[in-house]
């Protein structure tokens, strides 16, 4: 053994150096003061306890942040909505003014909260408070949505013939909104006295016209079809998809395989819809031109046209999906009288005569089917014919 200190080899045992008095150490001794513990266990755990307790912080800073919190509230506000608990989205839209109190998704919300329990004179005490809450530029788009609401819903009202609900909600569209629509009022107010009067008889024209029921109380347009000639409405609009045109009489087949062509409907308002099953913009149409066709279930008949994929992909969607709705099939996407669509959904709208009265590419909202099909119902384009 040698002293660590000095050197000195010592051949007797001893626990230190007899030349300089240092502590010696023996070689077992040594090996095991040298042998380093292993602590690589340890180590792992302590950093993952640290990253877990940090995702821990982190979870909480972000799911506690107001951006997150109001997100939430609305995500949840907005589904109740749909689902018509307007008690717990109203307490949703609540809570996210509480966090942001000039949020404009949460006024439209409440706005459409107000609509869904017909509480319409809250309507003007909330259009008050968004008004003060709002930025200039919100408050605009604001102020559209609302209106925009506002006159779908009186329109309802005007088909219905339900001349209170209409009035009422007049009496909301004037006080809240920057520039109501004085014609859409006056038709309200017009059509009302019409009702309130004695009953038009029923009309009795020939066959092929469309005769308005003996218990409405209102007389419908006339919608006798007179003998034109389809050369000289194309002389006079000319034959195309564009408004004013006249739509060529291409043909169709069922699912059965029986043919029609859109002549075959004349003297009804058509809502045409050129789509696929395949097409997701197609499918988000479809409630909506359900709710048209119940709309104007006397006046018009809205139809749906498969573009080349055949009766059992077009049963099976609609089977799928309860689609109510006529569903017919073209093989191929060009079609007669020249038209090659390119693209669906792919919605038009012609009048009683074939003259056409609006045409959508690309998903249609509610109430753009709505005011086509009231424009084409009441349709003055044919009028030289009659």
């Amino acid at each position: 053994m040698f002293c660590n200190n000095c050197g000195l080899k010592i051949d007797i045992d001893t626990p230190v150096c007899p030349a300089c008095g240092a502590q010696l150490t023996t070689g077992e001794q040594t090996a095991s003061q040298q042998t380093p513990k292993k602590r690589t266990p340890l180590i792992i755990a302590l950093i993952a306890g640290s990253l877990v307790v940090l995702a821990a912080v982190i979870g909480i800073i972000y799911f506690a942040s107001p951006s997150r919190r109001l997100q939430n509230a609305l995500d949840g506000a907005n589904g109740n909505v749909a689902g018509g608990y307007y008690d717990r989205a109203e307490r949703g839209y609540e809570l996210a003014l509480s966090i942001d109190e000039g949020n404009l998704e949460a006024y439209k919300g409440l706005f459409d909260v107000c609509m869904g329990r017909e509480d319409y004179d809250e309507i003007p005490d909330l259009y008050d408070d968004a008004s003060d809450a709002l930025s200039k530029s919100d408050l605009k788009e604001f102020d559209k949505y609302v209106s925009k609401t506002l006159e779908s819903a009186i329109k309802k009202a005007i088909k219905h013939e339900d001349w209170d609900l209409g009035f009422e909600l007049a009496d909301v569209y004037e006080e809240v909104c920057d520039d109501p629509d004085g014609e859409l009022l006056d038709d309200l107010d017009d059509l009302s006295h019409a009702a309130s009067g004695a009953a038009v008889p029923a009309s009795s024209g020939p066959a092929g016209s469309m005769d308005t029921p003996a218990d409405s109380g209102t007389a419908t347009p006339d919608v006798t079809i007179p003998d034109i000639d389809r050369d000289d409405l194309i002389a006079a609009y000319g034959l195309g998809y564009d408004e004013g045109q006249v739509i060529p009489d291409f043909t169709f087949y069922d699912a059965s395989g029986k043919t029609y062509s859109i002549s075959d409907f004349e003297g009804k308002t058509v809502y045409i819809n050129f789509f696929t099953t395949w097409c997701t913009y197609c499918f988000y149409e479809i409630p909506d031109m359900q709710d048209i066709a119940d709309e104007f279930d006397r006046d018009a008949v809205v139809i749906m046209i498969d573009l080349d994929e055949g009766p059992e992909l077009g049963t099976q969607y609609a089977e799928d999906y309860d689609v109510d709705l006529p569903i017919y099939y073209v093989d191929g996407w060009e079609l007669e009288g020249g038209l090659y669509l390119e693209a669906v959904p792919l919605s038009i709208v012609i009048d009683r005569y074939g003259v056409v009265y609006g045409n959508h590419l690309g998903q249609a909202d509610y109430d753009w089917m709505y005011d086509a099909m009231e424009d084409a119902v009441n349709s003055d384009y044919s009028s030289a014919f009659r």
